[in-house]
C-alpha cells in the first residue's frame, strides 16, 4: 500500500508501488493502494479518520471538495506541462512524479521505454513549490527542472491536482494590540542613494533581507542579502533583474515573490522569486501614478504596496476620491482586489504609510528648516478597515534625516523597515495588548494619554462598503485638519492643525506641466496635462479610442508614441457576423485576406488570429457535411470528396496569403504597437493555426499529391506519401530558400506512417520571429554564459517548422531531423544556439528551448541543427548591446551626431568656395581638395537625411550605396593627394599637360567600378534592419573596407617616401642671394642637386604639405579604425569617438586646409580688401592658361618659370622662418605659376646662359668623382 498526504510531503511506503487508485478526503489526505482488501479498507477508514481531525497547517489552505475532483495532466519529456484552475480556484498538487511508469504513454523507441519503474522522489515537492496557491502554472518536463532519475529513458510528468477556492483559514501572525510608541531609530548604515526601500520577507523564516536603491527610470532590479550582517556589510548573494522598471519606493517581498509598480502604469506586478518569472500583473482601477499623487517626498510614490498580519495590500489615490488616500487589500496568488476602502487623507501631504493588523497608519514627517511645523515628526491619521472608521493620531515618530523615502512593517517581527534619506533605519513598534471592547468602535482617550484606538484581533471584516462615517469623519471637501478644527477643542487630537509645506520642498510638479498638442500618426493631440492619456477617436476608417500617454517627465509625450491596440477596422466586425452566420470557410477566409492588404491596425492583428481561429472550426463543420455515406452511389460519393478538396485547398490559400499581409512590411508596426504578451499571443496563434489547418487540408488530399504555396513572408508545403514503396530524404523548401532548409530522412518518414501513408506540414516564415519573445528562454550554457551585462538574447532567422501526421508531432524521432538557417542582418551576434518554439496549445504562449537540440556546424552566415523531435526552429543568437548605462549618453551621442554633422556641413561648404573660387589657390592639388570636400560633404549630407530610412526597403539600398559611393570617392581623393606630393618632389619643373583628367578618372573610376560590382554580387546587402549601410555580417562591408585599407596604403607608401627623400637630403639653408641664378637649373642627368639653396626652401614648403597630408590620412583613417572597433566591441568609449570623429572630419579639414594655411589666408585678406577676389573658376589664370593649351615654347626653361623660381626664393628667403607644419602653404604650387606675366622682362639669353652654367657644373662634379644620385 502507498500513501501520500497532501500536507505530508513525499510518499511513504515502497518508492516503486504504481499508482492505481486514488481519492480525496474531507481533510485534503490522498491515499493510494495496488490490491484493496478488508483489513485494507479498515485501516484506510482508520487513517481518514485521523486526517479529518487534522487542522491543515498552511496559510492559505483549501475548503473540503467532494471526492473525484482531481485532475490528471501529462507532458513528455521536453515539452511544458499546463495546469489551470477556473475563476479565482487556486491550484492544489495531490501527487505528481517525473519519470516513467507505462510503456504507452509518450511513445519512444522501444530502448527509451525499457524502464517502467523510474521515479523522482523530489518531483511532489518541487511541483508543489512551483504551482500551490496559483490559478496558473506552466512547468517544462526537462532537465531544466527536474534532476534525471533514469538516464537514457524517454520521461513524462504526471501531475493530480484539484482546484480549490482560496480562504484564508488561519492567520499567520497574530494581530497585536493597540499602537502605543514608536522607538528610536537603530542606525544600520548610510546609503549611496537617497532613496530607495529594503524589507524581509514575513512567510519566510530566514534572515534574507531584499534591498532596492531606486533611481527614476533606471530601477529594474532587486538585491537579496542572505542576513542582516550581510546586507550591512554590503556582500549581496543574489541578483534578481525584474521584467520592467520600478516606480517609487512601494516594494515588498511576500511568499516569495516581489510585488512592485511597474514604471509608467497603474499595474502591480508579482515576479516570483524562486523560478525568476513573471508570475502575474494587475491592473489598479482608477489608481494615481506616476507622480500624480506621490508621498510628500516624490519619487514616483504614487502606489506603495504594503504587508501585514492580514496580507497584501496597495496604497493610493484616485481622482474620484478627490486624491485621498485609498487602501484595497490584494490576493497575492491572483492579484484580485478583495476590498477597498476609501479614507479621509490626501495622500500628497503623508509622508509615508504603513499597514498593521488591517490598520492603515499614515506618516507625517517635519523638515528641518520648516519653523512653522511646529506639531513635529508624528502618525497623525490612522483607518481602521476592519471597522471602517478613522482617527487622528499624535504619536511621536522620531525623525532625524528630514524625509522618509520608504516604511515597510513586518508582521513577523513587528519592526518598521525604513530609508530615511540615504540613511537605513529600522524602528521597534510598541503595540498594547488586545482589547476586545475595541471591537464595538474606536475609543479615543483625553489629551496627555499615551494610548491611542485599539485595534484587536478577531474584527468582523463586513463588507468592502463604505458606511456613514459622520460620527468620526469630518464634513465632505475639507481637509482632515481643516475639518477638524471646525469640531472645537474637544477633541484635543484634532485641534494641531499641520501648517503648509515649506516652499523649497515644494514638488516642481505642483506647477501644472503639459504636453503640448502635435500631430502623430494621422491625429491631432490635445494640449495634456502631465500623468494624464489623451483618448482620441481612432484615425479615420477605424473604430475604437487610440490613447497617447503624457509622461510626467517635463510634459514629454510617451516616446513609444500612441497606443493603437484599441483600434479595428470595420471589416473585422462584418467577418465576424459572417462567421456566425455560417457562411462558406473559403469565402469568408478569402475575403479576410482581401482586407488585410490595406492598412493594418494593432487591433486588426489580434482579431484576425481570433477570426482565423474560428474559421478551422467552421471548415471542420462544413467537410463534415461532405462527408460520403456508405449508402451513396459512387458519383456522388466522389463529388463530395472533390468539393472537400476544393474547399480546403482554397480555404489554405486565403489563409496562407492573409497571414503573409499580417506580415508585410508596412504591417510590422502595428505589431510593434502591442505590448509582448500580445505579441506572444498573436504570432503562437498564427503558427498553431496555419500548421491546423495545413493537417485539415491534408486529410482531404489524396496519395502522392501535395500542395505548395510560396509567397513573401510565408512559404507552406503540404504533401501526403505512400510510404509502401521506397523513400528518399525530404527536404524544404525544394531548392533551399536563401540557405534556409530543413532534412527529413526517409526512415523518420516511414517510421511514422499510418496504414502505409505519412501526411507531412512544413513551413517557412519570415518577419514573424521578433513578436516571439526570447524572455524565459531555456538555452545552452555557452548562451546562458554570453549572455553578460551587455549582451541579450535575439533570434537570428527565420523560423521554420515541421510537423508528421498532426497527433505524433511530439515523438521521439529515431532519427533526428537536421535543418540549416541563415543568420538575419543583425551586428554583433554571436553564440548561435538551436532552438525550437515550446508553447501551450491552451493558452498560446511559450518559451524558446534548446531542449533536444544540438549544433552541428556553423559560420558567420548560416547554423546547422539536428533535434530529435519536430515542431518550430529557430536560432538564436547573443546580441551585444551598447551599454550606455543610462538614457544621458544616447541623447548626447545623438546631439553630437547632429551637432558635429551641421558644423562639418558648414565648414566644407566653406571650403568648397575657398578652392572654387579663388583664383589665386588654383592648381592641381587645389582640384584634388576641392573634390575631396565635395565627396564629404554629400555623404555627410547623405548620412543625415538618410541613414535612418529604414522603413523605406528601396530608398535604404539607395541610400546605402550612394553613401559607399562617395566616402570611397573621398578616400579615393585623399590617395591622389599623396600621389601629387610625390611628383611635386621629384619633379622641380611643371609638366607640359595637366594630370586633372587622370585624377577625375581614378577618383571617381575606382568608386564606382568597386560599386557596381559590389551592387552586381550582392544588391540586397545595400540597406540593413537598423541603418542604411552596408551588411557587416556577411562580410559584405569588406567592399568598403578593402578598398579603403588599399587606399590607405598606397596614400602612406607614397607619403613616407616623401618624407623619407626630403630628410635623407636636408642640409643647413644658407641663402645667398648672389647664386639667385643657380635655382634655374636643379636637375643634374635628371637628379637633384641638394646643394642648390632653391631646392632647400621648395623643400620645406613640400614637407609642410606632406605633414598635413598624414594629418588628414590619420583623421580619415582613424575615424573608420573607431568605427571597427565599435561595430565589434560596442562599447560607450568606442561610440564616442566614432561618432566625435566621423562627425567633426569637414570642420578638421577646414582648419587644416584653409585657417592654418598661409596662402589661404592671404587669400582671404585680399578678397576682404578687393572686391575682384572671386572673379570665377580660377579659369583666368595665366596658370590655367598655361596648362590648357596644346604647345609650349620650345625650350623647358622659360622667363615664366625662371620668374615663378625666382619669386619662391625671395618670399622664402624673407620668411624662412614661417615654414612650419601650421603655417605651411599647401597650395604654393600656385604662387610659382600666377606671377609669370609680370616678370617678362628677364632676358632669354639669360635662361641660357644659366642653363650652360648648370651643365658645366654638372660636369665639374663628374670630373671631381660625385656621383649625381647622391645629390
Amino acid at each position: 500500500m502507498r500513501l501520500r498526504s497532501t500536507f505530508g510531503g513525499p510518499d511513504v511506503g515502497a518508492k516503486s508501488v504504481e499508482v492505481h487508485m486514488a481519492r480525496r478526503s474531507r481533510a485534503g489526505c490522498l491515499w493510494t493502494v495496488e490490491k484493496p482488501s478488508t483489513a485494507m479498507l479498515w485501516t484506510c477508514f482508520l487513517l481518514l479518520s485521523t486526517c479529518s481531525s487534522i487542522m491543515p497547517a498552511a496559510a492559505f489552505g483549501r475548503v473540503a471538495m467532494p471526492p473525484g475532483l482531481v485532475r490528471r495532466e501529462l507532458s513528455c519529456e521536453g515539452y511544458p506541462i499546463d495546469l489551470r484552475c477556473p475563476g479565482s480556484d487556486v491550484i492544489m498538487i495531490e501527487s505528481a512524479n517525473y519519470g516513467r511508469t507505462d510503456d504507452h504513454i509518450c511513445d519512444a523507441d522501444p530502448a527509451k521505454m525499457e524502464n517502467v519503474h523510474c521515479y523522482l522522489p523530489d518531483t511532489f515537492k518541487i511541483m508543489t513549490q512551483r504551482c500551490n496557491n496559483r490559478t496558473q502554472c506552466i512547468v517544462v518536463a526537462g532537465s531544466d527542472v527536474f534532476q534525471d532519475p533514469c538516464p537514457g529513458i524517454y520521461k513524462f510528468l504526471e501531475v493530480h491536482y484539484e482546484c480549490v477556492p482560496y480562504r484564508l483559514e488561519q492567520k499567520v501572525f497574530l494581530c497585536p494590540g493597540s499602537l502605543r510608541a514608536v522607538s528610536q531609530a537603530l542606525h544600520l548604515f548610510e546609503a549611496e542613494q537617497q532613496a530607495g526601500a529594503w524589507c524581509k520577507d514575513p512567510l519566510q523564516a530566514t534572515d534574507r533581507v531584499y534591498y532596492m536603491p531606486w533611481l527614476p527610470y533606471r530601477t529594474d532590479g532587486l538585491t537579496e542579502f542572505a542576513s542582516l550582517e550581510d546586507f550591512i556589510a554590503g556582500r549581496p548573494s543574489t541578483t534578481y533583474k525584474l521584467p520592467h522598471r520600478v516606480d517609487g519606493t512601494g516594494f515588498v517581498v511576500y511568499d516569495g515573490a516581489v510585488f512592485f509598480n511597474k514604471e509608467r502604469t497603474r499595474n502591480v506586478v508579482k515576479f516570483d522569486l524562486r523560478t525568476r518569472i513573471k508570475s502575474g500583473e494587475a491592473i489598479i482601477p482608477n489608481a494615481n501614478y506616476h507622480d500624480t499623487s506621490p508621498y510628500r517626498w516624490g519619487g514616483k510614490s504614487d502606489m506603495d504596496l504594503a504587508v501585514d498580519e492580514n496580507g497584501l495590500w496597495v496604497i493610493y489615490a484616485t481622482e474620484q476620491n478627490n486624491g485621498r488616500v485609498v487602501v484595497s487589500q490584494l490576493n497575492p496568488y491572483t492579484l484580485r482586489i478583495e476590498g477597498s476602502w476609501e479614507t479621509a487623507y490626501d495622500k500628497r501631504s503623508a509622508s509615508n504609510a504603513f499597514m498593521a493588523c488591517g490598520v492603515l497608519y499614515v506618516l507625517r514627517s517635519v523638515y528641518e528648516d520648516d519653523e512653522n511645523e511646529a506639531a513635529g515628526n508624528r502618525i497623525d491619521y490612522m483607518y481602521n478597515t476592519n471597522l471602517h472608521r478613522d482617527a487622528h493620531l499624535a504619536v511621536p515618530f522620531p525623525n532625524p534625516y528630514q524625509f522618509i523615502a520608504s516604511a515597510q512593517y513586518n508582521p513577523r517581527d513587528n519592526l518598521l523597515y525604513v530609508w530615511n534619506n540615504y540613511h537605513v533605519l529600522r524602528y521597534a513598534l510598541d503595540f498594547g495588548p488586545p482589547d476586545p471592547t475595541a471591537v464595538q468602535g474606536v475609543t479615543t482617550l483625553g489629551h496627555g494619554s499615551t494610548t491611542v484606538p485599539v485595534v484587536t484581533a478577531g474584527w468582523p471584516r463586513g463588507t468592502p462598503t463604505i458606511p456613514s462615517l459622520t460620527d468620526h469623519l469630518p464634513p465632505e471637501g475639507a481637509r482632515p485638519w481643516e475639518r477638524d478644527s471646525k469640531q472645537g477643542p474637544a477633541d484635543p487630537q484634532s485641534t494641531a492643525r499641520p501648517p503648509s509645506l515649506p516652499k523649497q520642498t515644494q514638488r516642481p510638479n505642483l506647477v501644472p506641466v503639459f504636453c503640448e498638442g502635435e500631430q502623430s500618426r494621422g491625429i491631432t493631440w490635445p494640449r495634456t496635462a502631465e500623468g494624464k492619456t489623451a483618448e482620441r477617436p481612432c484615425p479615420t476608417g477605424t473604430t475604437g479610442t487610440a490613447l497617447y500617454h503624457c509622461q510626467a517627465i517635463k510634459g514629454h509625450w510617451l516616446a513609444k508614441g500612441p497606443d493603437f491596440s484599441n483600434c479595428t477596422s470595420p471589416w473585422v466586425y462584418q467577418i465576424a457576423q459572417k462567421i456566425k452566420s455560417g457562411e462558406n470557410a473559403a469565402s469568408v477566409a478569402g475575403e479576410l485576406a482581401k482586407e488585410t492588404r490595406g492598412t493594418i491596425y494593432a487591433g486588426d492583428i489580434t482579431s484576425s488570429m481570433k477570426l482565423m481561429e474560428q474559421l478551422v472550426d467552421i471548415l471542420d463543420a462544413q467537410l463534415q457535411e461532405l462527408t460520403p455515406t456508405e449508402k451513396e452511389p459512387s458519383p456522388r460519393s466522389f463529388v463530395k470528396l472533390q468539393k472537400r478538396g476544393s474547399l480546403c485547398r482554397a480555404y489554405i490559400k486565403a489563409i496562407v496569403e492573409a497571414v503573409n499581409n499580417l506580415l508585410k512590411p508596412d504591417a510590422l508596426q502595428s505589431w510593434r504597437d502591442m505590448n509582448d504578451t500580445e505579441q506572444t499571443h498573436a504570432a503562437t496563434m498564427m503558427v498553431d493555426t496555419i500548421e491546423e489547418g495545413a493537417f485539415v487540408l491534408a486529410e482531404n488530399l489524396m496519395e502522392q499529391d501535395n500542395v505548395s504555396i510560396a509567397t513573401d513572408n510565408i512559404v507552406l508545403s503540404i504533401l501526403v506519401l505512400n510510404t509502401e514503396g521506397s523513400l528518399r530524404d525530404y527536404s524544404f523548401p525544394a531548392g533551399g530558400q536563401d540557405g534556409d532548409s530543413i532534412v527529413l530522412s526517409a526512415n523518420t518518414i516511414k517510421q511514422n506512417s499510418r496504414n502505409g501513408v505519412t501526411k507531412l506540414v512544413f513551413t517557412l516564415y519570415d518577419k514573424l520571429a521578433p513578436f516571439l519573445s526570447t524572455e524565459n528562454a531555456t538555452v545552452g550554457n555557452a548562451l546562458n554564459n554570453a549572455t553578460g551585462q551587455n549582451h541579450s538574447l535575439a533570434v537570428s532567422s527565420r523560423i521554420i517548422s515541421a510537423s508528421i501526421n498532426k497527433e505524433l508531432n511530439r515523438v521521439f524521432l529515431s532519427e533526428p531531423v537536421v535543418f540549416t538557417l541563415r543568420h538575419n542582418q543583425s551586428d554583433g551576434n554571436f553564440n548561435p544556439n538551436c532552438s525550437f518554439w515550446n508553447y501551450s496549445s491552451h493558452t498560446m504562449l511559450g518559451h524558446w528551448s534548446s531542449h533536444g537540440c544540438k549544433l552541428l556546424s556553423t559560420n558567420a552566415s548560416h547554423t546547422t541543427c539536428a533535434c530529435n523531435h519536430l515542431t518550430n526552429f529557430a536560432v538564436l543568437m547573443a546580441r551585444r548591446d551598447i551599454e550606455y548605462g543610462d538614457k544621458a549618453h544616447e541623447l548626447l551621442l545623438l546631439v553630437i551626431t547632429w551637432v558635429g554633422i551641421l558644423v562639418s556641413l558648414l565648414c566644407l561648404a566653406m571650403a568648397i568656395f575657398t578652392f572654387c573660387f579663388f583664383r589665386g589657390l588654383q592648381s592641381d592639388r587645389n582640384t584634388i581638395h576641392k573634390n575631396l570636400c565635395i565627396n564629404l560633404f554629400l555623404a555627410e549630407m547623405l548620412f543625415l537625411l538618410g541613414i535612418d530610412k529604414t522603413q523605406y526597403t528601396i530608398v535604404c539600398s539607395v541610400f546605402a550605396g550612394l553613401l559607399h559611393f562617395f566616402f570611397l570617392a573621398a578616400f579615393a581623393w585623399m590617395c591622389l593627394e599623396g600621389v601629387q606630393l610625390y611628383l611635386m618632389l621629384v619633379e622641380v619643373f611643371e609638366s607640359e599637360y595637366s594630370r586633372r583628367k587622370y585624377f577625375y578618372l581614378f577618383g571617381y573610376g575606382l568608386p564606382a567600378a568597386v560599386v557596381g560590382i559590389s551592387t552586381a554580387i550582392d544588391y540586397t546587402s545595400y540597406g540593413t534592419a537598423k541603418v542604411c549601410w552596408l551588411r557587416t555580417d556577411n562580410h559584405f562591408i569588406w567592399s568598403f573596407l578593402g578598398p579603403v585599407a588599399l587606399i590607405i596604403l598606397v596614400n602612406l607608401i607614397f607619403l613616407l617616401i616623401t618624407l623619407y627623400k626630403m630628410l635623407r637630403h636636408s642640409a643647413p639653408l644658407k641663402p645667398d642671394t648672389n647664386r639667385l641664378e643657380n635655382i634655374n637649373h636643379p636637375v643634374c642627368d635628371g637628379f637633384y642637386n641638394t646643394d642648390l639653396p632653391g631646392y632647400q626652401e621648395s623643400k620645406e614648403f613640400v614637407k609642410s604639405w606632406v605633414l598635413g597630408a598624414i594629418a588628414l590620412l590619420c583623421l580619415l583613417g582613424l575615424t573608420w579604425v573607431f568605427g571597427l572597433l565599435f561595430i565589434d566591441k560596442a562599447t560607450l568609449v568606442m561610440a564616442y569617438l566614432f561618432t566625435i570623429f566621423n562627425s567633426f572630419q569637414g570642420m578638421f579639414i577646414f582648419i587644416f586646409h584653409c585657417i592654418l594655411q598661409k596662402k589661404v589666408r592671404k587669400e582671404y585678406s585680399k578678397c576682404l580688401r578687393h572686391s575682384d577676389c572671386c572673379g570665377g573658376w580660377g579659369g583666368d589664370s595665366s596658370y590655367n592658361s598655361s596648362k590648357n593649351t596644346n604647345s609650349r615654347n620650345s625650350t623647358r626653361y622659360s622667363p615664366n618659370s625662371q620668374s615663378r623660381i625666382r619669386r619662391m626664393w625671395n618670399d622664402t628667403v624673407r620668411k624662412q622662418t614661417e615654414s612650419s607644419f601650421i603655417s605651411g602653404d599647401i597650395n604654393s604650387s600656385s604662387t610659382l605659376n600666377r606671377v609669370a606675366s609680370r616678370q617678362s622682362s628677364m632676358a632669354l639669353d639669360d635662361n641660357f646662359s644659366h642653363q650652360k652654367a648648370l651643365n658645366d657644373q654638372c660636369k665639374r662634379h663628374k670630373h671631381n668623382g660625385y656621383s649625381t644620385a647622391k645629390w
